[in-house]
């Protein structure tokens, strides 16, 4: 019996001995069931799904139940998550900054996704696999506003390299590095960009509709080359329009140059075959103001809508007397197409292919028109120049097509 009850004696110490350090521990945070509720480094207990093991240092995992945070980022989302998901500009009071890379990978059921304007910086892939995508809505292009840096300023930065089913393969302008985007995608809109770099969106043929900010100042040559399904977009504010901006954009049906622009680069609207109207509300019609003061050639190539156009000059530049850069033909190009007339330099015999459907030419800012400037142009009806441009007129400038009218 003695026995018994010092056995027992001893159990109970031992027990409470136990129960006593557990406590102790608990007490200084080192036990393996203790919890924190401290909210720095942007976690909130409060929200918190768990609390990692070990020491209390370490981030805890802050989870909304459809995305994990880490400070200012959102670190991953739930690939449960389907529908239209907008995340959050900020957590715990924290504006949300930083979507890491392949934070969304894998997000098969997101059809649409809104990003704040909080969000300066987003990681390559960070949107791989989202195959059921069909609109985005997001800051700016790339990896960070006003980017111009190869392949992290293209749209296709932030869908990774990775090939799956369901994406389309697009390459960079440059670099011809593979961008997988969405196949279903549709809808873009920029909310708070001022650069787009060359080839920002070359070769999104499944995209419908680009709405961009207005504070874009800048475009690269060909950022929206062969973007085939697009209609219509919109650029208030840049000076110059770069070479093959929109070549072979074949739906886009109009367009508004600025005041501000003084510069059309060359093959700018190569094959814009849908292109019916420019500055003008009527179909058919292309104004080009008076602030333009360069056009490249074959600008306006395979655009087989066009009835009348309005230049401040002939060919180039005002007052060029350069051979081919002189004539009308020179915008045109002299590449054949089908809906186009094709004449002759006067000089050289170089061939341009004219809209056949162009039917009127008004030139509003010219001081010369040079020799053979409108040879062979039979397709037209109407000529009107400036009459400043009456007293240096070249050589057979409108054999065989209309004569000018001088207002």
């Amino acid at each position: 019996m003695k026995k018994f009850i010092k056995g027992m004696v001893i159990a109970l110490f031992t027990a409470c001995l136990s129960l006593s350090l557990v406590a102790c521990g608990s007490f200084f945070g080192g036990g393996s069931g203790s919890s924190s509720s401290s909210s720095s480094g942007g976690s909130s207990s409060g929200n918190s799904s768990g609390s990692s093991s070990g020491s209390s240092s370490q981030p805890k995992e802050d989870s909304d139940g459809t995305f994990l945070y880490t400070g200012a980022s959102v670190q991953a989302a739930n690939t449960s998550i389907s529908g239209d998901i907008t995340i959050p500009s900020e957590r715990n009071g924290a504006p949300i900054d930083t979507i890491p890379a392949n934070a969304f990978k894998g997000c098969v059921g997101i059809t649409s996704i809104t990003v704040p304007e909080s969000v300066t910086s987003i990681g390559k892939g960070a949107f791989s696999g989202c195959s059921s995508l069909r609109s985005i809505t997001l800051p700016f292009v790339g990896s960070q506003k006003g980017n111009s840096d190869g392949n992290t300023a293209c749209f296709g930065y932030i869908f990774g390299t990775s090939s799956y089913q369901g994406g389309t393969e697009t390459r960079d302008f440059y670099t011809y590095d593979r961008f997988y985007i969405p196949s279903t995608l549709r809808s873009v809109t920029i909310t708070n960009e001022t650069v787009l770099t060359g080839g920002a969106f070359y070769h999104c043929s499944m995209l419908t509709k680009i709405d961009l900010n207005d504070t874009i100042i800048q475009v690269g040559r060909s950022c929206f080359e062969d973007c085939s399904k697009i209609e219509e977009i919109s650029l208030p504010s840049i000076s110059i329009i770069p070479s093959s901006l929109f070549q072979g954009c074949i739906s886009l049906s109009k367009f508004t140059i600025n005041d501000s622009v003084d510069t059309i680069g060359g093959s700018a609207f190569f094959g814009c075959s849908g292109l019916s109207s420019i500055n003008s509300s009527t179909a058919g019609e292309v104004v080009i103001p008076n602030t333009v003061t360069s056009i490249g050639a074959s600008v306006f190539h395979g655009c087989s809508l066009m009835k009348n156009i309005t230049l401040p000059f002939v060919g180039e530049q005002k007052g060029n007397s350069g051979k081919s850069a002189a004539c009308f033909g020179y915008i045109f190009g002299t590449s054949s197409y089908q809906g186009a007339t094709e004449v002759r330099d006067y000089y050289t015999y170089n061939r341009f292919y004219i809209p056949s459907t162009l039917r009127s030419v008004t030139i509003t800012n010219e001081s010369a028109i040079a020799n053979g400037a409108f040879y062979n142009c039979s397709m037209l009806q109407s000529i009107t120049i400036n009459k400043e441009a009456q007293g240096n007129v070249g050589e057979n400038a409108f054999e065989n097509s209309a004569q000018p009218t001088w207002n």
